[in-house]
């Protein structure tokens, strides 16, 4: 209970301070959010009509989660402490006795849909006329239409931001999904490079991460997760049959994901192969020290524009034309993985215990190779933790 009450509460708090009444969560992540469970066909499809939650801003007051017909017994098991509605569908579940006689009980005396219980409930919890926050960064703009069209006297307001600011401070069980994931990724990395060498394949290397993350039971591998070699690690692609040859830098940067939990993780080594040039090592060494020079520093008050100046300044001194927008991030349930804050020159948010943050120091060199330095680290009440030390920076 402590994990669900824990996130609804900062949700209806930072509904309160900021006016607002109650909320239609519509997104299958924050639907998660809220009631600690997904919906199926609602993450399958990303639909909005699939499943939604309904709160208000009353700290006792119980929330309602409107769902189909065919996936409400599963949900009422896992959420006893919500108003569990359904909806009918085309799915038809029959009762066993009307399959013993073939004949139907009783016929149906209507056919509700998610939008008509969707405006019985808000007018139950006396939204209709009030301030409600929607998550407009994911509706379609026509079911937004739609809820315009349904409840015209709503001031609808957008709290996607609010979820984002909630998110960026986790709960002790998130931090404990989060210790259980980068420690999968972090195992199947170190198993991953030792494949790392010369005539192997990008591909080669990233079956063995990924074989590993699923023979874990726990979580897949993120579908986005790049291993590239030579040319590749200085551009944006997914693996290939291109192998890796001396004096390369080989670059992984992804990271697994909680399925249906929908948590994600980022991270990122590059490793130099063979007799690679002496400036590509003197190029990592100091973006290494500069992420270093910031995991050091992080700290709950700590301002994130100082943290970012921290590592960005320590490379700009050796390296004039050094450019970089951000040098990390915060991280939850995706589907993106970065979230604010950033880490970067204009964020003069603090740090605060319960962040968890990615840092990284990247540099990429068109046609020649690239570097990306980046660890999971969780802001604690003393300074920080590395999460994702399991994998080393520096190959034997």
């Amino acid at each position: 209970m402590f994990f669900l009450q824990s996130k609804q509460y900062k949700i209806k708090n930072l509904l309160r301070k900021n006016g607002i009444d109650g909320a239609i969560v519509s997104s299958p992540e924050n639907f998660h959010y809220i009631t600690g469970f997904a919906s199926h066909q609602h993450t399958v499809s990303r639909q909005p009509m699939f499943s939604c939650t309904v709160i208000t801003a009353h700290e006792s007051e119980k929330s309602h989660v409107i769902a189909m017909d065919f996936e409400v017994p599963s949900l009422k098991e896992k959420m006893p402490d919500f108003v569990v509605r359904k909806y009918d569908t085309w799915v038809g579940v029959r009762e066993w006795d009307e399959i013993l006689s073939a004949v139907e009980n009783k016929l149906p005396g209507s056919f509700e849909s998610c939008m008509d219980v969707l405006v019985k409930t808000v007018k139950e919890l006396e939204l209709g006329n009030k301030k409600v926050g929607i998550e407009l960064d994911f509706l379609p703009f026509n079911y937004y239409s739609i809820l315009k069209e349904n409840f015209p006297e709503i001031d609808f307001v957008n709290i996607s931001d609010l979820f984002i600011l909630s998110r960026s401070v986790k709960t002790s069980e998130e931090i404990e999904l989060f210790r259980t994931l980068t420690q999968v990724q972090d195992e199947a990395l170190s198993h991953a490079s030792r494949f790392v060498n010369i005539g192997v394949s990008e591909k080669k290397v990233a079956h063995e991460f990924r074989k590993h993350v699923i023979d874990s039971g726990i979580c897949t591998p993120s579908s986005w997760s790049t291993f590239n070699t030579g040319i590749d690690s200085s551009r944006l692609c997914l693996p290939c049959d291109r192998v890796i040859e001396d004096g390369d830098t080989f670059k992984f940067d992804g990271g697994v994901n909680a399925e249906f939990d929908f948590y994600t993780t980022d991270t990122s080594r590059t490793w130099i192969i063979g007799n690679g040039h002496p400036a590509l090592f003197n190029l990592k060494d100091r973006l290494y020290e500069g992420q270093r020079r910031m995991i050091e520093a992080a700290r709950p008050g700590l301002p994130i524009n100082e943290l970012f100046n921290i590592g960005f300044n320590y490379v700009k001194e050796a390296y004039s034309c050094y450019r970089r927008g951000h040098l990390g991030h915060s991280i939850s349930m995706g589907p993106q993985t970065a979230e604010a804050p950033f880490i970067n020159a204009t964020e003069t948010r603090p740090l605060e215990a319960g962040m968890i943050l990615c840092v990284e120091v990247p540099c990429y060199i068109r046609n020649k190779g690239g570097f990306n330095i980046e660890d999971m680290i969780l802001i604690t009440p003393e300074g920080c933790e590395v999460l994702t030390y399991r994998t080393p920076h520096y190959l034997k």
